[in-house]
């Protein structure tokens, strides 16, 4: 038998019917990209927002790689390391820094034709030296002030004729005249300290080429006295003196250090102007010294000289120089 071919209306009912169906069916879950389902339906009374479960925690920073520790190379003396720093500059970079630093000393060492240097000196007045133009161990000269008188000046003008021979270094004194001027206020003691902190700071700035003993105090008037004074209490030392317009008072005063002075001295050399008001009292020193056996003495009075350093300088301090460092 035929089989009975449904009638085209039929058709159309039944594509009706299942679309109707397919309509109220619940929808198929769709998976999301994390897994999830895109269109999960919401049961009666939960809430389209994100349930709070707290704060979210932080993302934890990323790890901090250490630098890389510098290599280090052992010293030989501590012991301990230190790091080993690359070269940044080659061998022409490294000659030419030497060079610019050679030149920077060399210009902060240039100083005007016959300027001193300064030797700075703590707690005390700096001191004015001038270096010898002698090789090796050179003998010092130091030349303490008159009254009033600059200091700086008085060592530029010793200069000359004394770094031929040895170095030369002025202290100066405490009081303040102004101008640069210094005094000593009479005091013999605070002299000699400043006098030997000066002697030990050019031996502490250059100790190969400093002598420590048989050096040459000089002074003038006020700078005289405390010169002599000086002189008897370092008498190792300065065992060699210079003085201008000297004082029999000057030496007189301190008889308790004679026995070591008669061992140590070995030439003064004293010198005064002929119309100096102490010239009396300078012969005096003169005798008192020769009576004490406190070295070999020399005087020289100068014809047309008063209370002054000498008139026809360079020559008579020339000499004066040459006789007190000799050696017989």
């Amino acid at each position: 038998m035929r089989a009975v071919r449904p009638s085209l209306p039929w058709r159309f009912v039944s594509a009706a019917l299942v679309a109707a169906l397919s309509a109220a069916a619940p929808a198929s879950a769709q998976p999301a990209p994390d897994g999830g389902s895109d269109n999960d339906p919401l049961a009666p009374g939960d809430s389209p927002e994100v349930p709070d479960d707290g704060p979210t925690p932080a993302a934890p920073p990323p790890p901090v790689v250490p630098d890389e520790p510098l290599p280090t190379r052992p010293n030989a003396v501590t012991g301990n390391t230190r790091p080993v720093r690359a070269r940044m500059f080659g061998r022409g970079d490294d000659r030419a820094e030497h060079e610019r630093l050679v030149a920077a000393t060399r210009a902060r060492r240039r100083r005007a034709p016959g300027d001193p240097e300064q030797l700075e000196l703590p707690g005390i007045p700096d001191a004015w030296f001038f270096r010898p133009r002698v090789g090796g161990r050179a003998r010092v000269f130091v030349y303490l002030h008159a009254r009033g008188a600059d200091p700086r000046e008085n060592c530029a003008r010793f200069a000359p004729v004394v770094t031929p021979r040895g170095w030369l270094i002025c202290p100066q004194g405490p009081g303040i005249r102004g101008d640069g001027h210094r005094v000593w206020n009479n005091n013999a003691a605070l002299a000699h300290s400043y006098t030997m902190a000066a002697l030990d700071g050019l031996f502490r700035r250059f100790p190969r080429r400093v002598r420590r003993n048989d050096n040459v105090v000089m002074g003038f008037s006020e700078g005289a006295f405390v010169a002599m004074q000086t002189g008897l209490m370092e008498p190792a030392v300065f065992p060699r003196w210079v003085i201008f317009a000297a004082h029999d008072g000057y030496v007189g005063m301190n008889t308790e250090l004679y026995p070591a002075a008669r061992r140590a001295l070995r030439r003064v050399y004293l010198l005064t102007g002929a119309g100096d008001g102490i010239v009396e009292r300078t012969r005096r020193a003169a005798a008192l010294m020769r009576r004490e056996h406190l070295g070999r003495v020399e005087l020289r009075i100068l014809d047309a000289a008063g209370h002054q350093l000498p008139p026809d300088f360079a020559p008579v301090v020339r000499r004066a120089l040459a006789w007190v460092v000799a050696n017989r």
